[in-house]
């Protein structure tokens, strides 16, 4: 089924509440002109009846029944509202009975039988005519009188009033549905103008950028919005480029190695043994550093893809921190460097996993020493305080300069001095240990200046019945 655009639809919907609106606003001024009109013939009619009342006071008493009919006829000629009313008294006896009334037979009631004022309007002699009967008292003696005035030009009035509503609702729908699609059309036309622009940016041309509407509403923020997803995901491309290319040159090398010293040791057949074992050793070496290159790379892609979920329970910081200080020291005195380790007698309760935080902590340690000079030092403490267990590393190395400083944990980035591929860096890592910091609701940061160390840090959050020191 063909779905209509939403400017259609807004347009559609539009006109429906605006019909609606419209039919009620109409039939609410029909009836309050209807009103008005009979409102306004029925305030003439009360007048007319208070002016009879008036006249039969002055003159009922001095004039005889014949004269009064007199004076009532004279009255009927020169008074508001024409020859149209009828008196009687209590007997029912005729003061006096308007001809168009008195020939076609209409009935008055009686004082006695009309208890309250009376306003109906009916045929006489095929005209509409409204009659108004109201019982008064004159000079003790009750009368009924009864005005009567005709209602075709009213109801002209209204049938007029009438079609003009009903020529001027279906001109004025007609109108404001052609405005409300012109406008909807026009408020779209942005939302139109991005579709096109979102659909010529692909992967080629991430860099290019939606134009951003001044309009203050939620066009401009749906731009901006797009633009900073475009941004994401430029920076992500750029991230995957990186890290397949780095992959990739990182792997060639190794590879490269292990094919060409294979090569050589089968082509030259005439070789001592020691020379294969030679051979075999180095393909072993950069076998095993391939590895550790591919076991990184799936631990990182495992990671970015969530599937990578660490086994957190209730540990010691402390004991963590030992295991790691013992391989630190070992690695510290291959190289010949000074090693040291300042950890707490009490346990440091956290919530972690003790073996992927021991390997980050390793990272750290190896990183220090592996580019920190002979009889340099290196220094691990552990520390809680704010409810948080603190751990960092402190080497007196070649540091960081500060424009490598915001790209040091980034996948296989290294610096010209202290990444240089003759050290057995990967550039991983670094990204490894932020990644298990990160899992563990921590942060890593570092303080360095070249030519003088570095200081890695790692907090790590206390457990809630350990957030005071000592920790007990």
């Amino acid at each position: 089924m063909r779905r209509h655009s939403i400017g259609f639809r807004l347009a559609a919907w539009y006109s429906i509440v605006f019909a609606g609106g419209l039919a009620i606003f109409s039939l609410a001024v029909w009836f309050g002109m209807r009103a008005a009109v009979y409102h306004a013939i029925d305030d003439e009619l009360r007048d007319r009846v208070q002016g009879v009342r008036t006249f039969m006071d002055r003159q009922i008493s001095a004039l005889s029944i014949p004269e009064i009919r007199d004076e009532f006829r004279e009255h009927s000629v020169l008074g508001p509202g024409g020859d149209l009313f009828q008196v009687c008294d209590a007997q029912g006896q005729w003061l006096y009975r308007s001809v168009p009334l008195e020939s076609n037979n209409v009935p008055i009631e009686k004082p006695s039988d009309l208890d309250r004022p009376t306003l109906v309007t009916t045929q006489v002699a095929g005209r509409p005519l409204r009659f108004y009967s109201e019982r008064i008292v004159v000079n003790g003696q009750p009368y009924t009188v009864q005005v009567a005035t005709p209602m075709h030009e009213a109801f002209e009035a209204i049938e007029a009033f009438g079609i003009i509503l009903v020529l001027a609702v279906p001109v004025l729908l007609i109108a404001a549905s052609a405005g409300g699609y012109w406008i909807s059309r026009r408020a779209l036309d942005p939302v139109d103008e991005i579709s096109r622009a979102a659909q010529r940016i692909s992967i080629e041309n991430l860099a290019d950028r939606l134009h951003v509407p001044k309009t203050g509403d939620q066009l401009q923020r749906l731009t901006e919005t797009l633009n900073q997803m475009f941004s994401r995901l430029e920076a992500s491309v750029r991230r995957m480029k990186q890290f397949t290319a780095d992959a990739s040159h990182e792997l060639r090398a190794p590879i490269a190695l292990i094919r060409t010293t294979a090569e050589v040791a089968v082509q030259r057949r005439s070789r001592q043994a020691a020379e294969y074992l030679e051979a075999l050793d180095d393909i072993l070496e950069e076998s095993e550093r391939t590895s550790q290159v591919v076991d990184s790379l799936m631990l990182l892609a495992r990671a970015d893809a969530g599937k990578e979920v660490l086994e957190r329970g209730l540990v010691d910081a402390c004991s963590i921190s030992r295991a790691a200080a013992e391989q630190g020291e070992k690695l510290a005195r291959i190289r010949e460097l000074a090693f040291s380790a300042s950890i707490p007698d009490e346990p440091v309760w956290i919530h972690a996993d003790a073996e992927a935080l021991r390997r980050a902590l390793l990272i750290l340690i190896d990183n220090a020493a592996k580019y920190t000079p002979e009889r340099g030092m290196v220094r691990f403490d552990l520390s809680a305080n704010d409810g948080f267990a603190r751990f960092s590393v402190t080497d007196t190395g070649i540091g960081i300069a500060p424009t490598d400083l915001p790209h040091i944990f980034d996948r296989f980035w290294r610096a010209d001095k202290a990444r240089s591929r003759s050290q057995g860096g990967a550039g991983l890592g670094l990204s490894i240990a932020k990644w298990i910091t990160e899992s563990h609701a921590g942060s890593i940061t570092v303080e360095s200046e070249a030519g003088k160390g570095s200081i890695f840090s790692m907090r790590v959050p206390l457990e809630k019945q350990c957030w005071s020191w000592p920790c007990t």
